[in-house]
């Protein structure tokens, strides 16, 4: 699997359930991508215990946190998922 990036959308607001399906349906986004926010706006969005969630699937399209300080809070960092 590879991931490119595509482009870093800003959001004005909180990036809950109801951003995210939106963001979704307003880009068109297909299985083909992947979407990788700030672990604070990850954790906020799978509102976990003790156990920390790894990714979310909303309308088919995986959701993960961002590990390596590359998305700022706020921030919706779109990747291309490429089966080689």
């Amino acid at each position: 699997m590879h991931y490119n990036l595509l482009n870093y959308i800003t959001m004005k607001r909180n990036i809950d359930l109801a951003t995210i399906k939106s963001f979704i349906l307003t880009n068109a986004l297909t299985e083909n991508v992947m979407l990788m926010l700030h672990p604070s706006n990850f954790d906020k969005l799978v509102k976990t215990g003790k156990n920390k969630a790894k990714a979310l699937c909303i309308s088919g399209i995986n959701i993960i946190s961002d590990n390596n300080d590359e998305v700022n809070e706020g921030e919706i960092d779109v990747l291309e998922i490429r089966f080689s």
